[in-house]
């Protein structure tokens, strides 16, 4: 039977992981959100496309952060 702080750190990592699974997708939504609201009130159709295509790139920087962060954990001695 594994030991507790075994499962812990598995339940950690996926936990982890998961949340950056769902970190590109929940930026892209903001960026809609937001960008249909600015077409909604400047009346400009390009803002919903610009609001998810920052919402992207917001999102690809969050993760790439992310496992840049984790790289670095793991070879510091």
């Amino acid at each position: 039977m594994p030991s507790p702080r075994k499962v812990a750190s598995n339940f950690t990592w996926l936990g982890k992981y998961l949340s950056l699974a769902f970190t590109l997708p929940a930026s892209v939504a903001a960026g809609y959100v937001l960008g249909a609201l600015g077409d909604r009130w400047l009346h400009h159709s390009w803002l919903r496309a610009l609001g998810i295509a920052l919402g992207m790139a917001a999102g690809l920087f969050q993760v790439f952060r992310e496992l840049a962060r984790d790289s670095y954990r793991s070879r510091r001695p």
